[in-house]
């Protein structure tokens, strides 16, 4: 309860002067942490951003369509989505590389792709290395 409270204390002041990618970045290290076994052994390491658009999302969702498309039958048409206005931000896009330091010394490394909505909202994507064709 004490740590939720901290990362909430901590996003919050992070929010009041902070720009659109370093709430993005409070924002992911409070999902992460919160997904953990125990918060406490999070540690942050690398954050990369940039903006993520309707362009960006049509794209992640044509490579999970493709991913999922079964190939067995042969050649697959092409998969088509609707087209979006590619230069409107949506939201950022964040890299999250972590580790969690647990109390008998062990250290386990990890990271994560996600997106954060202006509202605040984090979605966990599929790795980009899981979607390249195979």
């Amino acid at each position: 309860m004490k740590t939720r409270l901290l990362f909430a204390a901590v996003a919050l002041l992070a929010s009041c002067t902070s720009s659109p990618e370093k709430k993005a970045e409070s924002a992911v290290s409070e999902y992460v942490g919160n997904r953990l076994g125990n918060p406490r052994n999070y540690r942050a390491g690398r954050f990369t951003t940039k903006p993520y658009t309707r362009h960006d999302s049509v794209a992640y969702a044509t490579s999970v369509a493709r991913l999922t498309t079964d190939t067995s039958a042969g050649p697959q048409p092409p998969i088509s989505l609707p087209a979006a206005a590619g230069a409107v931000r949506i939201g950022t896009f964040v890299s999250h590389a972590y580790h969690e330091e647990t109390q008998n010394g062990s250290v386990s490394r990890d990271s994560g792709e996600f997106v954060v909505y202006p509202s605040g909202d984090v979605v966990q994507l599929m790795p980009g290395t899981r979607l390249r064709q195979r």
